[in-house]
């Protein structure tokens, strides 16, 4: 076999010399066909050397052709994507349905490019979004984001999929039926939370057709993955056990974990082995083997074993234990495992997480065997307070996003500032994103893994967001440069870090008072939204060519749903007030104006396949064998964007979503119940009742996920561009007022 391996060595020079292509040549000429329709002879891919351990790409021109060359497939695809961005000015985005286009011939380089990443690592995704995003995912899907992830740079994403697959042979083993083992599981798009041992069961039975489906995803996934140089992060087996293997291991030390979590009832709470217990090791050892038969491995593995939940001790000989064991368990199956975890646990409840307990965890384990993922950086940088995590190596992510919500968020000033003042090395050693779901912001993901491709650079945000501007029209319009410069510098504020879960008015479940609004649906700005509208007005004064392009186009929808969305807070405010006057004309003319913009809102949003509930639901249903499985696909759907669980429970809406469809057959129907209530008030002189409206409320809520419908459509319709323009022309002087 060593003969063989270094036969093959000798031959490579002489393969390349003849003309034969390596494996990462092959594989970046097959990205750049995908993402780049009719131009893939116009590049000629090379490899070429690292510099000093680090990524490095180059771009020029020769010959007429535009060269590309990097030391791995994702440094090659980030030259790709930098070409795109910085010459051809084109914005691949990691919702694309379809490839780029451009007409004629490809605009040359004028200089030659060449950039060092000076972070060795970027990450990428989070276990939430496995639920809030990626739940009903196709290959289709999968592969324009993987191609996404490879332009920006990622070489440790984290994969997620199939881990059921891994989970049903292992628990089988121990002697689970099959139907024992689906019923823990919870249903897809809820498994990240049963992942993370925040509950069991919710959902399930999970159907084998999804356990299976997900298991070849993932084998497609991991494929194309590694094709393109990323090393994935896979998990590894953290504590979490069935209740039933109380039963069939009755010595074991299994821990009743505290119920109660995001208010699910205690039927749902989740079981934990110490690992100081035998049988710790035996579960690893089986869930990393049969993991790897299934899908190989990088040596990479994520484990969380206290995520928002409390571990059956605090004292830190305890948690060293848990550290050191969950290790170890690791390195007996793979001598070069290495360990991800995130930090939003201690970040999460830090008067828990002491020193003395978090420092005894860490130092339990090998010195660079354990690596942490510094989780929601534009809030809080949890290195610093905690001496670059006490000497483990760490990962700077920016979250910026909860439950897939659709608020407009990006601190570029502060991201840019922070990203600027690292330095990498043996502590700091990447940047990436923990975002929990993909949606309308993705400047700031962008920006995020460009960053340390320009640490060599004095970068501000401005200059980012010009270059930003010029790829979204295709071209360098005044107009689209000026409008982002207006947003950077008065919309996507600094001040919008600490905004969890916002969203516009219609999203919020209906109150008398915006300051009693459930936690996760607040309508506050950290804006004027004259200033969102002002930029808006800029925008739409483009040239004709930059209005065509797609990228244009789903900012004008996306800024447009915004900012009426936020107007949408004044006409409440003037209902509220009309109400409170018990002036029943005005409240009836406010009342009126605020439901008819909620419906306008929902036409627009119809335009873009990013805004459309009823493409989430075909992709639901989509998974379904059979007709009662494809229903059952749509109501676990439907239950994480509403109710999370139960209707009126603690996650109620935390998922909210400015959709099409989702507005009008959800949202405004309660808004429609409020206001009816409230005018049957002032018309009768009795009281408005707040626990009726609340009861009316929760089985609406149930009503909706319980009810299959086909009355959504999964592909936009209209002129996204023409239909924004004409919206903001009607509300444009009421939103422009001061």
């Amino acid at each position: 076999m060593k003969i063989k391996f270094c036969v093959l060595i000798l031959l490579f020079p002489f393969a390349t010399a003849f003309g034969l292509e390596s494996k990462t040549v092959q594989e970046s000429k097959a990205l750049i066909r995908r993402v780049l329709a009719g131009h893939a002879d116009d590049f000629v891919v090379k490899e070429i050397s690292s510099e000093k351990g680090l990524d490095v790409f180059e771009v020029e021109a020769q010959n007429g052709k535009i060269v590309l060359r990097g030391n791995n497939g994702v440094s090659i695809a980030t030259a790709f994507n930098w070409y795109l961005k910085e010459t051809a000015h084109l914005s691949y985005d990691w919702q694309a349905i379809k490839p780029l286009t451009i007409s004629g011939n490809l605009p040359l380089p004028a200089a030659k490019i060449r950039k060092t990443c000076a972070a060795q690592q970027r990450f990428f995704n989070n276990t939430c979004t496995f639920g809030y995003t990626f739940a009903f995912w196709n290959w289709g899907q999968w592969q324009r984001f993987i191609d996404w992830m490879a332009m920006n740079g990622v070489n440790r994403p984290l994969m997620l999929a199939g881990q059921e697959a891994v989970w049903q042979e292992v628990w089988k083993s121990f002697g689970m039926t099959d139907t024992a083992v689906r019923s823990y599981f919870s249903g897809p798009a809820h498994l990240p939370w049963h992942r993370m041992a925040n509950m069991d069961k919710w959902g399930g039975p999970l159907p084998i057709s999804y356990i299976e489906g997900q298991k070849k995803l993932q084998q497609h996934i991991l494929q194309r993955s590694r094709a393109l140089g990323m090393k994935p992060i896979l998990s590894a087996f953290a504590g979490h056990v069935p209740e039933q293997l109380k039963t069939l291991r009755p010595s074991a030390k299994i821990t009743r974990i505290e119920p109660g979590w995001g208010g699910m009832a205690a039927e749902y709470t989740t079981y934990f082995l110490d690992p100081t217990d035998n049988l710790f090791g035996e579960i690893q050892k089986r869930f990393l083997t049969v993991q790897q038969k299934l899908y190989g491995t990088d040596h990479l593995y994520s484990a969380d074993p206290f995520n928002e939940i409390t571990p059956p001790s605090w004292e830190p000989d305890y948690l060293a234990n848990v550290g050191k064991t969950i290790y170890e368990t690791m390195s007996q199956v793979d001598k070069e495992a290495i360990w991800y975890q995130m930090s939003w646990t201690f970040y999460n409840d830090p008067t828990h997480w002491t020193r003395p307990r978090l420092s005894a965890m860490i130092h339990a384990v090998p010195q660079g065997k354990l690596f942490f993922l510094d989780y929601n950086c534009e809030e809080e940088e949890f290195f610093r307070k905690s001496d670059n995590f006490y000497g483990a190596p760490f990962i700077w992510c920016y979250l910026g996003n909860f439950g897939a919500n659709t608020h407009l968020v990006a601190p570029l000033n502060k991201v840019v500032n922070r990203l600027g003042k690292l330095t990498y090395g043996s502590a700091c050693v990447g940047v990436g994103s923990t975002l929990e779901g993909i949606n309308v912001n993705p400047e700031i993901y962008e920006t995020v893994l460009e960053m340390p491709w320009r640490a060599d650079e004095t970068v501000t945000a401005d200059t980012l967001i010009r270059h930003y501007a010029e790829r979204r029209a295709g071209a360098r319009d005044k107009a689209v440069i000026e409008a982002w410069q207006l947003l950077r510098q008065h919309v996507l504020v600094d001040t919008a870090v600490g905004i969890w879960n916002h969203c516009v008015v219609f999203q919020v479940s209906p109150v008398t008072d915006l300051t009693r609004a459930f936690w996760a649906t607040n309508p506050k700005i950290p804006y004027r939204n004259v200033d969102l509208a002002i930029a808006l007005n800029r925008m739409f004064q483009a040239s004709a060519n930059s209005k065509k392009t797609d990228a244009y186009r789903f900012d004008v929808v996306n800024l447009t749903r915004q900012a009426l969305g936020n107007y949408g807070t004044v006409l409440y405010h003037k209902m509220m007030e009309a109400y409170s006057r018990k002036n029943l004309i005005d409240f009836r003319k406010y009342s009126g104006e605020f439901l008819q913009l909620g419906q306008e809102i929902d036409g627009l949003l119809a335009t873009r396949h990013e805004f459309l509930l009823g493409k989430w639901l075909a992709d639901a249903r989509s998974w379904g064998t059979t007709p009662a499985e494809k229903a059952y696909y749509e109501r676990n759907a439907r239950e994480i964007i509403t109710t999370w669980h139960k209707a009126g429970g603690g996650l109620t809406d935390y998922s909210n979503r400015q959709w099409n469809g989702l507005l009008r057959s959800y949202y405004l129907p309660r808004w429609k119940e409020f206001i009816n209530r409230l005018d049957t008030s002032l018309s009768t002189g009795k009281d408005y009742d707040d626990k009726a409206f609340a009861a009316w409320c929760s089985a609406f809520e149930q009503h909706w996920v319980d009810s299959p419908s086909s009355a959504y459509s999964d592909t936009e319709t209209g002129d996204a561009v023409k239909m924004a323009f004409e919206l903001f022309g009607k509300y444009k002087q009421q939103m422009l007022e001061r």
